[in-house]
Order: C-alpha cells, then structure tokens, then sequence
C-alpha cells in the first residue's frame, strides 16, 4: 500500500513540475497512455521508477521539455487521410459556400485543432484554394481565417516556419508539390526526432503561409472556448482529428462542449477515425459520411 502511495504523489509531483512549466495539467489525460509514453521516457534515463524520475527531472530540467514532447507526440503529414480531403472539396465545401452565397456572406472561418506541425492546416489551405480555382472563384473576394492550434510552442514555431522534409511531403501529387512548395537541397532540416543536416526540404510558399494563423491553445480550457483570444467562435469547419482519443472522459466532455459551441449551425466537425461524438450532442450533430468521423451541426 506504501509503495503505491508513493508511486502516486511520485506521479502527482512529475504532473506539478510539468504543468508549472508548460501551463497544461497531464493528470486528467488517459491514465494508461501517459504512463506508457512516462516508462520510454524512464527507461531512456534509466530510471526504475516514478520517484526516480522525478529526482532524474529536478536534476535535469531539460528533461522536462523531452518528456512534454514525448506525451504530445505527434504524427502528421500532408493530406493524411487523402479521402477526408477529397470530400472537403466535393462535398464540404461546396455547402458551405453555397450557403454562405445565399446570404450574401463571404467570411469562411476554419479551425484545425491540434495542429502538431502544421501539415493538415496548410493542407487544408491548399485544398481550399484548388476548391476556389477548379470553380472560377477568386481567393481575394472572400474573407478567409484558418486557424491552427496546438499545446506545443515548438511545434507551432516549426508549423510558421512551413519547412518539411520528404516523408512529410510523400503523399502530395507533384503538380501540387510544384504550385505550393519551393524545393531547398541546401538547407538543414530538423526532423521531429533527430536532426538530419543536408537532406533536401520544402517551404510552403507565401501565399498559403499567409492564410493560416496558428496560436496556442488547450482545447480542454474552461475559460478559452477557441481560438484566438478575444475573437468570436463562428467556425464553419472544424477539424480534430486523433487528439481526443489522449483525454479522459471528463476532458473529452469539455472539449467537445467548446468544438461544439464554437461552430457555425449548419456548419462541419471532422474527427479522427478512432473518436466519436459522445452522447449528449448526438441529437445535435449528424453524421454526413458512413466510413469517416464528418458531422453536420443542425
């Protein structure tokens, strides 16, 4: 009994160190899941056991900033998930254009939650402004906001930065590769887990860096509903796709409260394949696509 309690405020003290230096409290997030990504980070520093850890972190407070990254760990790449992109543009968008058309509303607000690295907001960017093209509308007679979010600051510097090494880009078409990308065979380019010098890297070109915002949020804040702070949530798309599958239930609540009150009625939430809406917003989202997480805020 002892040693559990100790294994517990162990626990307790590594969740304190973490959110003192990176505002975000682990402790409500999947228990089983953050004590897998906390046993590589232990057996990496060779620590048998959590109050072992935590001394190794005191002691060396660079190993805070590892583990942060190991339980935020990301994986992304451009268009993951092609077909979710192929509906936007058949589908999704279509509508809400429509819509907005009807009324005379040339605002279009897109949100991606849990950005990582940025590869699905300009993806998304990209396939909106194909979308525009392929219908002979111009970029510049709508009002467009694409938001992207995430907890880690570093990987919203690298998203800014709009720099990619060739895995990131392996899924995109070579006509796409050429309109948006700028080949660079000199730079050095940091991988998410090693740095890789000389390996050639692609910048994603002005004209879609500009359309895209990216900021810093929790989704599962009690007093920021979305982003960015002091701007009204009116979101017509709504991305978060394999992020809430890391939450509790009780985060997950929050988090869909906030998703779900900042979007647009008769507007768009796209989830991961492994999420689905809980059961008290069922009446209220209804799902557009029978293989993928797409639901319609009625």
């Amino acid at each position: 009994m002892n040693s559990q309690l100790n294994e517990k405020k162990s626990l307790e003290l590594i969740f304190k160190g973490l959110r003192a230096r990176r505002d975000i409290d682990f402790s409500s997030y999947r228990e089983g899941t953050i004590k897998r990504r906390l046993s590589r980070r232990m057996a990496a520093t060779g620590c048998d056991n959590y109050k072992d850890y935590f001394d190794y972190l005191e002691k060396n407070q660079e190993e805070y900033g590892r583990l942060f990254m190991d339980l935020t760990i990301k994986v992304s790449r451009f268009f993951r998930n092609r077909a979710v992109f192929e509906i936007l543009s058949d589908k999704i968008f279509p509508d809400i254009m429509s819509a907005k058309e009807s009324k005379n509303d040339r605002t279009l607000r897109i949100w991606c939650a849990g950005c990582s690295f940025g590869e699905e907001v300009y993806s998304i960017a990209i396939t909106l402004v194909e979308y525009l093209k392929k219908h002979g509308k111009k970029i510049d007679d709508y009002n467009i906001s694409i938001f992207g979010t995430d907890i880690d600051d570093k990987a919203l510097e690298r998203a800014k930065e709009g720099v990619y090494n060739t895995e990131a880009v392996k899924e995109i078409n070579n006509e796409i590769l050429d309109s948006y990308f700028i080949l660079s065979k000199a730079a050095n380019f940091e991988t998410p887990t090693k740095f890789r010098p000389h390996l050639p890297s692609y910048l994603v070109v002005e004209s879609i860096k500009n359309m895209v915002n990216f900021s810093r949020h929790d989704l599962t804040s009690e007093t920021k509903m979305s982003p960015p702070a002091g701007i009204v949530a009116n979101y017509d798309l709504i991305l978060c796709r394999n992020l809430l599958i890391y939450f509790s239930e009780p985060l997950q609540k929050r988090a869909f409260s906030n998703l779900f009150n900042s979007l647009n009625p008769g507007c768009y939430l796209i989830l991961g394949k492994s999420e689905s809406i809980p059961e008290f917003l069922k009446p209220f989202l209804v799902k557009q696509n029978p293989q993928h997480k797409i639901y319609k805020k009625i």
